[in-house]
């Protein structure tokens, strides 16, 4: 099984992806602050060569959103619920802090977090707080955290049926969840349903603030042992995260169900922003390729008459 977090223990747990230089980081921060909901004046943006379909991904099914308006500026297969794997994350997320938790309690990683045919990234005992585990889960896609937030609320039907509503709620159509991590592949959706559900996680502060990040340091409270964390997301270390372009969220997803998945929103230096939707990418590679395709196809064949930042 295809686990989204790939682990080596060298002295500490790793998912290796390259760090931007602190020039990159201050250029990027340079750009302007994008809003994150609809505004009712905003125009949808117009297509500057009508005979530009899109480009050709290896991906079963992809969409591509502008965040803005909500219009749709490319299709492929994107009414088709298929696997969605750990994108499932980013509704356990949003229904997690739905329910205003507080950050700085502690949660016990008991055994049944983990997946016993995958290698544990957190031992059972270890001690987070929920803080440290919502960025374990965004920025390395950890199975363990995901299952131990969602345990923490304290009734796990409860949680996947408050998954379920919430997807209900942001017209997720096609999308059903049987558990919060995205290993159950009879959690599905359709790449429009994805990337619905990726703009709204754009209003949440902590969403957009994990997914940003290449790595995370934690230290478990009951061993003192170190965690090294690395973004599941190769792209934060592509063009698209350096001027005139900046990621503000994203979530990777894989399972031999789902194949290689990937939704992420990306502004221009205009502030204008789309989010790209890939499911079913025929390699691990070839998602990042996908969507960095839909990407650029997007940014250069749309013009937008409001622009959208602050």
């Amino acid at each position: 099984m295809f686990a989204e977090s790939l682990i080596a223990l060298v002295g500490v747990l790793s998912v290796q992806a390259a760090k931007e230089p602190p020039a990159t980081v201050l250029a990027l921060n340079s750009l302007p602050v994008a809003k994150y909901t609809s505004s009712s004046g905003a125009e949808p943006p117009e297509k500057k060569n009508a005979d530009s379909f899109g480009v050709d991904i290896t991906a079963r099914a992809g969409a591509v959103l502008d965040v803005a308006t909500g219009n749709f500026l490319f299709e492929k297969n994107a009414n088709t619920a298929y696997p969605i794997a750990s994108l499932t994350k980013l509704i356990t997320i949003m229904t997690f802090l739905d329910q205003n938790p507080n950050l700085d309690d502690e949660v016990t990683i008991a055994s049944q977090d983990n997946d016993p045919y995958e290698k544990a990234v957190f031992p059972a005992g270890e001690r987070f707080t929920k803080r440290e585990l919502l960025h374990a889960v965004l920025i390395g896609s950890v199975n363990a955290a995901a299952a131990a937030l969602a345990r923490s609320t304290g009734d796990h039907d409860a949680f996947l049926r408050a998954m379920n509503e919430k997807a209900r709620s942001l017209n997720m159509s096609h999308a059903q969840f049987f558990d919060p991590t995205g290993l159950d592949p009879r959690n599905k959706a359709s790449a429009k349903d994805v990337a619905l559900a990726l703009r709204a996680s754009l209003s949440y502060h902590e969403i957009r603030d994990a997914t940003e990040q290449d790595e995370f340091d934690v230290t478990g409270r009951a061993s003192g042992k170190p965690y090294h964390i690395k973004t599941t997301n190769l792209l934060l270390n592509s063009f698209l995260n350096k001027n005139p372009f900046r990621i503000v969220a994203g979530k990777t997803g894989s399972l031999p169900e789902a194949g290689f998945c990937l939704a992420q929103a990306t502004r221009n230096d205009q502030g204008n922003q789309i989010i790209a939707v890939v499911l079913g990418s025929e390699n691990h590679f070839a998602r990042f390729q996908d969507v960095k395709s839909l990407t650029w196809w997007a940014f250069k064949n749309y013009s937008w008459s409001n622009l959208a930042a602050d």
